[in-house]
């Protein structure tokens, strides 16, 4: 498993159409933030950076040995990440500060109601997940080895924004006696009562925590509102992204063992968690946690050599074309699933057609004429048998199918784009279902850049699911050549069926003379007995490029119109 795998295997909710989990590599710090079906979290992903002196592998500002103990704390602070999130979505409560939000400086509020949150989340994680909390103080630990020394900052809002936020997460005071000192005693005392009450509320439901968060809440807030401007508002590394943050140095290299050091023990106290008392029981741990991280790096390795080798030989088909490049699209399964739910009746209907009408076309029944199947005819003159059908068959129908299914990410597909990834995910269905050689099929997308979804080389698996998901519609429309690249990659292929489908709006644009372009592609295509379908998604424009076409404007006309298409093609596949 990448990361990707291992932060859903690690996550606390596992319904992925509730809760959509990110790995990305643009991303510093987590995301924490909901769409309009449920919560999103992007999670910052390792790079790898190689030198003449050393290797070291990056998260999230931090820098490691790429070695069994610098993978171990790497995965340690990514858990951390994802125990925090997952935290927050299985016990949220954020709405309730939506009132208390208004006619409030948004830096400040944003803080006041994350501080509070966080340690709401902490207590869900004390109460339900204490051996997560290791991970937890691990992360901690080193947010306190990239602090900056509160007491040289300016601004005294950002003195006590950053005093409490250490102080609540570690339970250590990283201010001198002076003024704020006193202020963050004050309200860290109010926020450890509502860690309390929230520890009771997991064995008493009757206990609620609204009115209590929403008071601390208020007294924060006007207690730094008072101390001077709102500048930034503080967060730790390891948790989600607020806004500006200056309280940590941009950087900080991890080279030795966290576990071993004080800092680490007396943030794991504070929250509550235990050390292992053993030493021989911490070795075995420690060679558990080590096999673990080094699984999960060298599955992630793998795969980003693939992609590396899928683009590297795309980018081979390339060197005719006008594409600026070629990429694999960051993968969103949550997204594909909730796709998926949309059409799964009319894609179990278009495959249920398509197989009934080729089991049709493969049938091949005795003939009426020939020449004589000896061994038959015996049998039928010494039955006596009025049977006819003792000519030898054919057999010269031994098809075979290979299949490109395109799809126009376009930025003028985007008013329609949750109706054509539809199709596209109903049509990935059919290939899946009909071709049983996965090498005999492949699906790409098309902008301005060549998408590879599926490659000819892989399986219809999660990871090119989530591709599909992970598909964003922008940039221009070089469909012509698209269907070159397509018209390459199926040319290799002996099938005696080679089709090419498109689905799009039929608006090719990004160069001059486009449509002539497209009309050549699409003649040389022809001539090279490559058949092509084009499938318009709630629109007419097609027809002025493609003779094989259907006009879809629902799942359901995909169903009936497009296994005629399908079919016809066959037939003529056969008889050629």
């Amino acid at each position: 498993m990448g990361f990707l795998e291992y932060a859903w295997s690690q996550f606390f909710e596992k319904d992925q159409l509730k809760t959509k989990l990110l790995v990305s590599p643009k991303n510093q710090s987590p995301q924490l933030f909901r769409d309009e079906t449920g919560y999103v979290c992007i999670f910052p992903e390792p790079t790898v950076e190689e030198s003449e002196e050393e290797k070291t592998i990056s998260l999230m500002g931090y820098r490691f040995p790429a070695d069994a103990q610098g993978k171990r704390q790497l995965t340690s602070l990514f858990r951390a990440a994802v125990f925090h999130c997952g935290a927050h979505v299985v016990c949220p409560s954020f709405e309730d500060y939506e009132e208390w939000r208004k006619d409030k400086n948004s830096r400040l509020a944003k803080f006041t109601a994350s501080l509070i949150e966080d340690t709401l989340a902490n207590s869900y994680i004390i109460a339900k997940h204490s051996d997560k909390l290791v991970d937890i103080a691990f992360a901690n630990t080193l947010a306190l080895k990239r602090l900056r020394l509160i007491n040289n900052l300016i601004n005294p809002a950002t003195k006590i924004m950053a005093g409490l936020l250490i102080r609540i997460n570690t339970g250590l005071m990283k201010i001198e006696p002076k003024n704020e000192h006193e202020v963050v005693t004050r309200l860290a005392e109010l926020v450890r009562g509502v860690k309390e009450k929230a520890l009771l509320s997991f064995t008493d439901v009757s206990v609620t925590l609204k009115d209590e968060a929403l008071r601390v809440a208020d007294e924060i807030y006007n207690t730094i509102e008072n101390a001077g401007p709102i500048t930034e508002a503080p967060f730790l590394p390891h948790t989600e992204k607020l806004g500006v943050c200056s309280i940590f140095s941009p950087s900080y290299f991890v080279n030795e063992d966290i576990n071993l050091e004080n800092d680490f023990k007396e943030c794991l106290n504070f929250l509550g968690g235990t050390i292992s008392s053993s030493e021989s029981e911490d070795q075995t741990s420690r060679k558990i946690a080590e096999a673990q991280a080094m699984q999960v790096f060298d599955s992630w390795e793998h795969q980003k050599d693939k992609d590396k080798e899928i683009i590297s030989r795309h980018e081979n088909i390339l060197v005719d074309t006008r594409f600026r490049a070629v990429e694999i699209p960051p993968p969103d399964y949550t997204n594909f699933s909730r796709i998926k739910i949309e059409c799964k009746s009319e894609a179990h209907r278009l495959i249920e057609s398509l197989l009934v009408a080729r089991d049709a076309i493969d049938e091949d029944p005795r003939k009426m004429y020939g020449v004589l199947d000896l061994q038959d005819m015996i049998q039928v003159v010494a039955s006596k048998s009025p049977r006819m059908d003792v000519f030898m068959l054919d057999e010269n129908i031994s098809k075979s199918y290979s299949w490109i299914v395109l799809l126009d990410a376009s930025r003028s597909m985007n008013c329609v784009k949750d109706f054509a990834l539809e199709l596209y995910v109903m049509l990935a269905e059919v290939a899946n279902e009909l071709l049983l050689d996965p090498s005999s099929w492949g699906m790409y997308a098309f902008n301005d850049r060549l998408l590879v979804i599926k490659d000819l080389k892989e399986r219809y698996n999660v990871r090119v699911k989530a591709r599909i998901g992970g598909l964003e519609f922008e940039g221009f429309t070089f469909m012509s050549d698209a269907l070159e690249v397509a018209g390459k990659v199926i040319k290799t292929r002996a099938e005696n069926l080679r089709l090419i489908t498109v689905i799009s709006d039929g608006f090719p644009f990004g160069y001059p003379n486009i449509d002539v372009a497209l009309r050549e592609t699409l003649s040389s295509l022809e001539k090279r007995n490559i058949s092509v379908i084009g499938v318009g998604a709630k629109s007419r424009r097609v027809e002025s490029f493609f003779r094989s076409h259907c006009i879809v404007n629902t799942p359901r006309d995909l169903s009936k119109k497009f296994s005629n298409l399908y079919l016809g093609a066959s037939r003529i596949a056969v008889e050629t």
